[in-house]
C-alpha cells in the first residue's frame, strides 16, 4: 500500500530560517518573498534607506534567481536558453556551446565527485530520474538491477569540455545538479547583491541560506530544524557566511511503511540512512550546498577531513537522534 507525502520544501526553508528582530537606525529592514524559482520559498530580507531602494535591489535578485533557475533546470527547456534539460538531451549525439555558469558548474561537479569518491556526483541523472519518478508517483520502488544498470553511465570523465562546448561520451549519462544549483544560484545572488551596495542582508532560498553583515543587534541567528519536526534543534550566529542543511524529511514519499527519501547513496543506489540531517556553515554557498549533500553520504570521520579542506563546520544528527559536531561548531551556538 502506498502513502504519498508532500515534499517538505516548505520544511527546508524553516530549517534554516533568519530569526529577525526590529531595528533602530536610518536604515530599515525590508522583506520579499518568491514562490517561483527552484520550486521552493525564497526569502529575502536586507537593510535599505527606502522601500523604492529595496524595491530595485529585489526585483533585480528576483530575475536573477529567475535566470538561473531556467539555466539549471533539468526539467523544462525555454526558447533561447542552453539550459541542463537542453544539454541532457543533446549532447549524448553532438555538442552544445554553453554558458559559464553551466561550465563552472559542471566543473565543480567533477571536483566534487573527484573529492567524494563518486559519492556526490551530479552526472548520475540516469539514477536520480528514477528515484524522482517513483517519488513523483509514490507508487513503488525502483529494482536493484534497475538502479544497477542506470548507475553505468554516471562517470564525470564522460563529460567533455572543450572551451565553452559540452559534449557526451555516453549517450546515456544525464546531469542532475541537486546537490549544487541552489548552493550555485545563492553564490551568484550574493555576487549581485554585493555590487549593488548591499551589505546587510539575509537571503534564504529553500533552505540554503547567505547572510551578509550584520543586523543592528550583531549577528544574523539562523534557525536548524529538529528533524523530527518537534521546533528547533539549535541556532547558530553569523556573519558573512552560509548555512545549508540535508535532511531525510525534505523530500520523500512513503511506501508500505517505509520512507525514501532524496539523498540516493550511489554506493548502495539506495536512499542513505545514517543521518536525518547534516547541517553546514561554509563561507562560500556552492561548498556549503555540495558539502551537506556529501556529509549525508560519508563517515563522520571522513566528512570530518573533507570540511577541514574547505575551514567549515557541520552538525550531523544521526538517525537515531545523536548529534555530532565538528570541533568548531559549537562556537556559532
Amino acid at each position: 500500500m502506498k502513502t504519498l507525502k508532500i515534499t517538505a520544501m516548505i520544511l527546508a526553508v524553516f530549517a534554516a530560517f533568519p530569526l529577525l528582530s526590529s531595528c533602530s537606525r536610518s536604515y530599515r529592514k525590508y522583506s520579499a518573498t518568491y514562490t517561483d524559482v527552484f520550486d521552493t520559498v525564497t526569502e529575502f530580507t536586507a537593510y535599505c534607506e527606502s522601500q523604492d531602494r529595496f524595491d530595485e535591489v529585489s526585483d533585480a535578485l528576483h530575475e536573477e534567481l529567475l535566470r538561473l533557475h531556467r539555466l539549471y533546470d533539468i526539467y523544462h527547456e525555454y526558447d533561447g536558453v542552453v539550459n541542463l534539460a537542453y544539454i541532457n538531451r543533446v549532447c549524448g549525439q553532438t555538442s552544445a556551446d554553453a554558458g559559464d555558469e553551466i561550465l563552472s558548474l559542471l566543473q565543480t561537479g567533477a571536483e566534487y565527485c573527484r573529492l567524494t569518491d563518486g559519492r556526490l556526483n551530479v552526472f548520475a541523472g540516469s539514477v536520480l530520474s528514477i528515484w524522482h519518478e517513483y517519488r513523483a508517483s509514490g507508487d513503488g520502488v525502483p529494482s536493484y538491477a534497475e538502479l544497477y544498470e542506470a548507475s553505468k553511465h554516471t562517470s564525470y570523465q564522460s563529460v567533455l569540455i572543450e572551451g565553452s562546448s559540452v559534449r557526451f561520451t555516453d549517450k546515456e549519462l544525464k546531469i542532475d545538479a541537486g546537490a549544487l544549483a541552489k548552493g550555485a544560484a545563492s553564490q551568484y545572488a550574493a555576487g549581485l547583491l554585493d555590487s549593488m551596495g548591499i551589505s546587510d542582508y539575509a537571503l534564504n532560498v529553500g533552505g540554503n541560506v547567505t547572510v551578509s553583515g550584520k543586523k543592528p543587534e550583531g549577528l544574523w541567528k539562523i534557525g536548524i530544524q529538529s528533524p523530527d519536526g518537534d521546533g528547533l534543534f539549535t541556532k547558530v550566529n553569523v556573519s558573512g557566511t552560509s548555512v545549508v542543511t540535508s535532511g531525510d524529511y525534505q523530500r520523500y514519499y512513503e511506501y508500505d511503511g517505509k520512507k525514501y527519501h532524496h539523498i540516493i547513496d550511489l554506493q548502495t543506489l539506495y536512499p542513505a540512512d545514517a543521518y536525518s540531517s547534516v547541517t553546514v556553515i561554509c563561507r562560500y554557498q556552492t561548498d556549503a550546498d555540495a558539502l551537506s549533500t556529501a556529509l549525508f553520504l560519508m563517515s563522520i570521520e571522513e566528512g570530518e577531513r573533507l570540511i577541514e579542506k574547505y575551514g567549515a563546520e557541520a552538525l550531523w544528527i544521526k538517525a537515531n537522534g545523536e548529534a555530532v559536531r565538528s570541533k568548531g561548531f559549537s562556537e556559532y551556538e
